[in-house]
Parts: structure tokens; sequence; C-alpha cells
């Protein structure tokens, strides 16, 4: 009885072990190792059952002078507030993941480029409505691909939609910029 007890105590904390070398452990959103599987096994089924998907990258604007003025830890509960806001507006086959300091993926399965787009700007006002509350100088730059045909790699696919919130950032930041990608 003893070994048994040992071995689902042994197995349940391996478990939580795995779950932790998935999330990112400031924000609770997925980390990029877990961000690249999710990602995969969705552009696997994307292309097996021929439905479209779309993938937001989203960079916060001016994040760098919240962490310079105000602090790291003030920067801390920004960047957990913006998970947890993104989380709110996600469906549950949804998931949000953080692919570097400020900068968050949002991967939306089954969904076409208008569906993509109502979800994604009003989460964009869900956003800036917290950082107004706030007081905090924040905006958004997202850019949103919908892939009707799917990209031939994870990396190819997020360096596509990151050259998407680049043209955001160009043309002087916080708003939206979407495409197609169809191969």
């Amino acid at each position: 009885m003893t070994i048994v007890y040992v071995l689902l105590e042994l197995k349940k904390a391996l478990f939580h072990e795995k779950e932790l070398a998935r999330v990112d452990y400031l924000t609770g959103a997925l980390n990029v190792r877990a961000f690249a599987e999710f990602s995969q096994r969705e552009m696997d089924l994307s292309r097996r059952h021929k439905r479209p998907f779309t993938l937001a990258y989203i960079d916060l604007d001016n994040f760098k002078m919240i962490n310079d003025r105000f602090g790291h830890n003030l920067g801390d509960k920004l960047l957990h507030l913006a998970v947890e806001t993104i989380k709110g507006s996600l469906r549950t086959t949804d998931v949000v993941a953080r692919l570097g300091g400020d900068e968050f993926a949002m991967l939306l399965p089954e969904t076409p480029q208008e569906v993509a787009h109502v979800v994604v700007t009003n989460l964009r006002k869900g956003l800036l409505e917290e950082m107004r509350q706030k007081q905090w100088p924040i905006t958004f730059s997202i850019g949103v691909l919908t892939c009707q045909v799917v990209p031939p790699t994870v990396d190819a696919l997020v360096y596509r939609v990151d050259e998407l919130m680049y043209l955001v950032k160009r043309e002087g930041k916080d708003g939206i910029k979407s495409s197609v990608y169809a191969g």
C-alpha cells in the first residue's frame, strides 16, 4: 500500500513539474516551448481538416517606460493583467503564450478572418480600457494572420505574423494589421 501511495504522489509531482515547464511563471500564459507544440498540433489539424486558424501577435507599446519609470514590480503586474484580460476574451480552445518580454501570441483554432477581426478588435478595446483605468500609457500593436493554407513551419508562421505587428509599429504603433496566408 505504501508503494502505491508513493508512486501516485510521484506521478502527481511529475505531472505538476511538466505543467510548470510549459507555463510562463510570471503571467500564467504558455511559454515558447508549449506554444510551439500547440501551434504545430493546430497546424497539423488544420492541414488535415482544411480549416483555417488565426494567430495574433501582440506587442505592448511603451512597456519599457513603465519598467524604467515605475519599476519591474509594476511592469510584472501589468503583464499579468494583460494576460488575464486576453484569457478572459478567449474560448477554451484558444491559447495565449508569452513569446518574449512584452510580446504575446494568441492562437485561435478554426477561426476565419472575419471572426478573428471581431475577437482581436474587442480584445484590443478591452486591453486599452484596462490600461486607461490604471492610467498606464500602454497601447497595443497587433499583427493578425489567418491561415487558409498551413505555412511550412511554426517559425514561418510566427515570422509572418511578427512582420504584420512590426508594420503597425512602423506606422506609429497602437493598431491592428491583418492578412490572410493562402500559400
